[in-house]
């Protein structure tokens, strides 16, 4: 199912499991799909949070502790 989504949405990256967020690049694609940049720190590992909101008003959040390794 597609669901329009506001460009207002965010993402958030941390480098210490959740315990502070910095905001990451979101740039909206020609296709309707979303290009996100998150700097990576040397080593460890990256946490993630979404949050949108579609035309309707509803909104998502979604955290992701430990999304992925740095190596």
């Amino acid at each position: 199912m597609d669901v329009p989504v506001r460009p207002a949405g965010e993402v958030e990256a941390s480098a210490d499991d959740g315990a502070t967020w910095q905001r990451a690049k979101v740039k909206s694609k020609s296709d309707g799909s979303y290009k996100v940049s998150v700097s990576n720190p040397d080593s460890g590992y990256v946490s993630l949070r979404v949050k949108a909101q579609d035309t309707s008003g509803s909104t998502f959040e979604q955290t992701l502790i430990k999304a992925y390794a740095v190596r």
